[in-house]
């Protein structure tokens, strides 16, 4: 085999076993997994064991675009089938208002902010700061899911958080597309921009919700049958592509969560469906398999963001930029969290959470290098100010600033919320020994 097959099979091994022992520490200590990957990620790549090993594990780099949008993809989809399988569907209708309100008013609100900062303080295009702020103007599922799955916070507060983050992956990945056709068309289309919103949310999640019901018949039929969950997961892929072609132009990402959720719930969907033909639940090793799969993917994912890491790149405008926008998105994300703790009346500890759901990742990096393919040669991607130049750099850089910085401060107030919940159980049945004991 050749030195890269060599140090690309071993990275794998490494990844899985830094995964694996990653999520016990967090079950003992509630420090997520995603940090060591991460930090795995950079110490096995090109700039540090690739240069001093002379090993490089990264495909060139004409391959790596096409390489990375399948994988990212992928990645997305599994994900949010997985999250879905394991999310109650009571507590997402009675969480999806607060859910809508969440996403919208985060997302609106981070782009303003931080794309004002990016043009007052670095002179940067306005149209520009924008795109920029739409890039990381939520926070994401693939971080979010597993997180919150694993917090002891009520089911509601939990179902609220992933749709949440759900809506922003694809209100972000909308709205990013959206602000670069305005730059390359040079004018505004609120109704082109309502209808592709509503295409991708309503035709993405009645498809997802549709396959899901036919699917449960599929494995009714299947059951005690070897592979059946691999034949579900041929059947997911097949979903998420199927929605994303034209003339249907949807949404993979809200198909794969409508899916799973559907899947996942099959008990609430017998009851409410007027056929009597559906009389066994889906397989239960399901649930099971889909775990073990989504470990795996979510394991490469983020030793793949330490891997885009390019120390060489790095400058001191790009730092100072991505721990700006850093400061913006926890100043806005605690201003949200008090708004939704008043309006929906919750506890302390689930305000808590919701300001540590903060976390930056998947669709941030599927975004990152789009703008410099869409609009290279463009006046307005090409007159930036010197220091900002290469701009494609700085974006790339500082959005990974920010994924890495979001996801560290996320980690540090999630195990402060667990502490916080440790700490009030104790008072509490310290009150209750004490008037037992009064008693």
């Amino acid at each position: 085999m050749e030195e890269a097959t060599i140090g690309a099979i071993l990275a794998i091994g490494a990844a899985i076993f830094i995964g694996f022992f990653g999520d016990l520490i967090f079950r003992k200590l509630r420090v997520p997994d995603v940090l060591f990957l991460i930090a795995l990620g950079i110490v096995i790549g090109p700039e540090v064991l690739g240069k001093s090993l002379g090993i490089d594990i990264l495909p060139p780099p004409d391959e790596m675009a096409m390489i990375q949008d399948i994988f990212l993809t992928v990645a997305l989809a599994v994900i949010l089938f997985d999250g879905g399988l394991n999310t109650n569907i009571k507590a997402v209708v009675q969480s999806m208002r607060l859910s809508l309100v969440m996403a919208v008013l985060t997302l609106i609100t981070e782009i303003t902010l931080v794309a004002l900062v990016l043009h007052f303080v670095l002179d940067l295009d306005l149209m520009v700061s924008l795109l920029l702020g739409s890039i990381i103007g939520g926070p994401t599922s693939a971080i979010v899911i597993p997180v919150m799955s694993k917090m002891r916070v009520p089911q509601k507060t939990k179902a609220m958080l992933v749709m949440e983050s759900v809506l922003t992956d694809v209100l972000v990945i909308v709205t990013a597309i959206t602000i670069i056709n305005v730059i390359q068309i040079g004018e505004v289309e609120p109704l082109m921009i309502a209808w592709n919103l509503a295409v991708k949310f309503l035709v993405g999640g009645l498809v997802g919700l549709g396959a899901g019901i036919g699917w449960l018949f599929v494995l009714q039929k299947l059951r005690d049958q070897p592979l059946s969950y691999m034949l579900t997961v041929g059947a997911l892929f097949i979903i998420v592509a199927a929605v994303e072609i034209s003339p249907i132009n949807s949404s993979g990402a809200v198909a794969a969560l409508a899916f799973g959720l559907t899947l996942g719930n099959r008990e609430f969907v017998k009851k409410r469906m007027t056929s009597r033909t559906l009389t066994f639940p889906s397989n239960e090793h399901i649930q099971h398999f889909s775990t073990e799969i989504t470990f795996f993917v979510r394991t490469f994912f983020f030793v793949y963001l330490g891997l885009m890491f390019s120390f060489s790149t790095f400058g001191d405008i790009h730092m100072v930029a991505g721990l700006v926008v850093i400061s913006v998105i926890c100043l806005s994300r605690r201003m949200t969290s008090i708004f939704v703790a008043r309006i929906g009346d919750l506890e302390e500890d689930d305000a808590n959470a919701v300001f540590a759901s903060m976390p930056r990742g998947l669709a941030a990096a599927v975004l990152a290098t789009l703008p410099a393919t869409a609009l290279e040669g463009m006046p307005v991607w090409e007159n930036v100010p010197a220091w900002i130049q290469p701009v494609d750099a700085f974006f790339l850089n500082v959005v990974l600033i920010v994924i890495v910085g979001t996801t560290v401060i996320s980690t540090i107030l999630a195990y402060a919320t667990e502490r916080g919940i440790d700490k009030r159980r104790r008072i509490a049945l310290r009150r209750r020994l004490a008037q037992d004991s009064e008693i």
